[in-house]
């Protein structure tokens, strides 16, 4: 028991002290000196702790340097705490930002986020994957030529084993022949090194255009993140100002909701406030979602689908491109050395022209039988290189946004009702006029629900009351058709009888 109380009593303390804080913060005008610093107080306290939030935002995730970071922050901390303190408004908006990140505007917010997150690393990283796979084929088929016209030496040799063997020979009758033979040994010298070198600059030049590129690649990825960054905080503020100068101006704007205070104003003039009394109405005195809000939740899941699916399937084109780089680059690779062999015969006859005379046989000069072997390789040490595999904090971080934005569809019905919530906490007198007007129209709208369903009953009673009044004569009537007809039948009657006088 004493535990209850004790308990009880904290939370009362806890409460009235919550309730003094907000009341400090969210009054126009402070009531007591107290008041003014318990305000100067929390401002201080909002300014410095979003001021080191902004501080590693800049310096660590936007990689501004420190020294920039820290001017930015402090004329920030400063700007904030003297507005905060001084203007009643700016400090209403600055606190409807908050909840505004849960409505709508937020969501798109996280999606927008999703999309640039796919923008600047997904699909760089794809496209890197894939110039490695093509660079792979590239190098190889170059150290295949390469091998190919490096076995070009071996025609020099056959050539060269060639005449030495033709010029060997002493025979004067064949001293044409040999010249002949002699002039077509020149050499196909190829400079495969000096096309390697030429080969390997332009490589050299690729790869540093490449590199500049990927700077620039990430130049570009952080001025989209501070730009990003920027537009964000500037849209939050305008979107939380437009919807204080609505709520301020407009009696109509969001103006839907079932409040307590509205339902006590009704319980003392001894109206009954529902919610079907107002259009698209909401009971925020009740946690329950309505089936309408339920309903306004299906669009948003519709939308952030389709941009998962979206992101799924970039996501495994990735770890496709990902997969065949890191599996086709040894097949790529693994090409097995060709041994070529060239089996050369070259005999040389000489006929003089004596036998042609005398029928004897050419005499053999020259029986050249040889058989020589090279191979074809590739130099795979040259062509190794390295997939780029996507980060997974990156896959983390676009599974989260989804996550969050799938809550913030549901939240969003919340933080509309905090957001109203924070607007009439800070301008009570408006607030007030609000009800007004809403309470006036839903006590208009049940005079004229009345009015019609007591037109509806009179004109009723009168349908009854004809009905019975019919149902009265309706016997008379019958009674009155049926005398006319016997009177008819009497005069006929005498009259028959009339014709006979005379």
């Amino acid at each position: 028991m004493f535990l209850k109380s004790n308990c009880h009593a904290f939370r009362v303390l806890v409460r009235n002290g919550l309730g003094f804080l907000w009341s400090s913060y969210s009054t126009p005008t402070p009531q007591s000196v107290k008041h003014i610093f318990t305000l100067l107080l929390l401002c201080l306290v909002i300014s410095t702790s979003t001021g080191a939030l902004l501080f590693h935002w800049l310096s660590g995730l936007l990689r501004y340097h420190p020294k920039t970071a820290g001017i930015a922050t402090g004329i920030y901390t400063v700007a904030i705490l003297i507005f905060s303190f001084l203007i009643h408004p700016f400090r209403c908006a600055f606190t409807l930002m908050f909840p505004t990140l849960g409505t709508q505007q937020g969501r798109k917010i996280i999606l927008y986020l999703c999309v640039l997150i796919v923008l600047i690393y997904v699909l760089p990283n794809i496209a890197t994957n894939i110039a490695a796979l093509t660079h792979l084929m590239k190098c190889t088929s170059e150290n295949v030529a390469h091998s190919v016209l490096n076995s070009s030496a071996l025609g020099n040799i056959i050539k060269s084993d060639l005449v030495t063997k033709v010029k060997n020979i002493q025979d004067s009758g064949i001293g044409a022949f040999v010249e002949q033979l002699s002039s077509f040994n020149h050499r196909t010298d190829i400079d495969v090194t000096g096309l390697r070198e030429n080969l390997k600059n332009l490589s050299k030049h690729v790869g540093q255009d490449f590199s500049k590129a990927i700077h620039q690649l990430e130049e570009l990825k952080l001025l989209s993140s501070r730009i990003l960054a920027a537009g964000l905080v500037i849209y939050l503020f305008m979107d939380s100002s437009i919807y204080l100068k609505s709520y301020l101006t407009s009696v109509r704007f969001d103006n839907v909701y079932i409040t307590g205070l509205l339902k006590k104003n009704a319980d003392n003039r001894g109206i009954q406030v529902e919610v079907k009394d107002v259009k698209n109405g909401v009971n925020v005195t009740s946690f329950r979602m309505s089936k309408q809000e339920l309903l306004k939740c299906l669009l948003p899941i519709l939308m952030i689908t389709l941009y998962l699916l979206m992101t799924i399937m970039l996501l495994v084109l990735d770890h496709i491109v990902h997969y065949a780089v890191v599996t086709g680059g040894p097949w790529l690779l693994d090409i097995p050395p060709t041994d070529i062999s060239m089996d050369i015969h070259f005999k040389v006859y000489l006929k003089y022209n004596a036998c042609e005379i005398f029928g004897c046989k050419p005499s053999e000069l020259v029986n050249f039988v040889r058989k020589y072997n090279a191979t074809i390789s590739s130099d795979v040490a040259q062509c190794k290189t390295r997939p780029s595999k996507l980060n997974v904090g990156v896959i983390l971080a676009l599974l989260l946004l989804y996550f969050l934005s799938y809550c913030l569809t549901f939240l969003e019905v919340y933080a509309r009702r905090l957001r109203r919530k924070v607007a009439s906490s800070f301008f009570q007198l408006q607030e007030e006029k609000r009800i007004t007007f809403l309470f006036d129209q839903i006590v208009t709208k049940k005079k004229r629900k009345q009015a019609k369903q007591a037109e509806l009953k009179s004109s009723e009673s009168r349908m009854q009351g004809n009905d019975k009044r019919q149902l009265k004569f309706l016997p008379l009537a019958r009674l009155y058709a049926c005398f006319p007809a016997r009177k008819v039948n009497a005069v006929k009657h005498t009259d028959d009888k009339q014709e006979p006088d005379p």
